[in-house]
């Protein structure tokens, strides 16, 4: 029925079009949006900020806590009525698994034991058992992977990010397709509004580092001015 769906409805008109990576910062601001999202039901905000939660890009970095984290995500995946949002959510526990096991391989860790929880996906097995292989024997299923791995061995950080990001973006773009006045249409706006402002701060982080370098590498440059007597 169509007043069933009307805070979502009224809630994806008010909000603008996102442009990944051609804007300097997202069209709205967290304030704006969190409080726009407060015209969903409780029950939808809590699933929104679980969400939101578990997909952090922070969590792409390696943690230590990988068993916990996916107890928390497996258990969210269960509680997730939306098959677009589950599907979602499993495409980007599968990018966090390959990004922690190239970093994990870079920083000259061995392959996780059998009996370690680490990963998420079909294919946790296969990379544990390639762990020397370039690519895992799993570019044929994340054809992203030989350009995270050449980034990442290059130490090209802003390369990676950006490669990640845009990846994830992709991904969302595919789910989102065939929602736009459903909660899922919502969720995933909310997820690629997050990588959109990740990509603005890190720019912006970015930005400044290189500045602070320039500047100093100026200074010790300079002659040197003589203390007035």
């Amino acid at each position: 029925m169509i007043w069933a769906d009307q805070p979502y409805v009224t809630l994806m008109a008010s909000l603008p079009a996102i442009r990944f990576l051609s804007e300097k910062q997202p069209p709205i601001n967290r304030p704006r949006l969190m409080e726009r999202l407060k015209q969903l039901p409780p029950a939808d905000q809590e699933t929104l900020r679980e969400l939101t939660e578990v997909v952090s890009w922070r969590f792409i970095d390696v943690t230590r806590d990988d068993a916990a984290f996916l107890d928390r995500a497996e258990a969210l995946l269960e509680r997730i009525a939306s098959p677009t949002l589950g599907a979602a959510l499993c495409q980007r526990l599968e990018l966090r698994t390959v990004v922690a096991a190239l970093r994990r391989r870079h920083a000259g860790e061995d392959a996780p034991p059998k009996a370690e929880r680490w990963g998420y996906g079909p294919h946790v097995e296969r990379i544990r058992a390639n762990w020397s292989a370039p690519d895992f024997g799993c570019a044929t299923f994340y054809r992203w992977l030989p350009a995270a791995k050449e980034k990442l061995d290059t130490g090209d950080t802003i390369g990676l990010e950006r490669l990640l990001l845009e990846t994830a973006w992709q991904q969302q773009a595919r789910h989102a397709e065939g929602h736009e006045f459903d909660f899922a249409a919502v969720a995933l706006y909310m997820l690629r509004w997050s990588m959109a402002d990740r990509w603005a701060r890190y720019d912006a982080d970015e930005a400044r580092l290189r500045f602070a370098e320039l500047l100093e590498a100026a200074l010790a440059d300079a002659p040197e001015i003589p203390e007035a007597a």
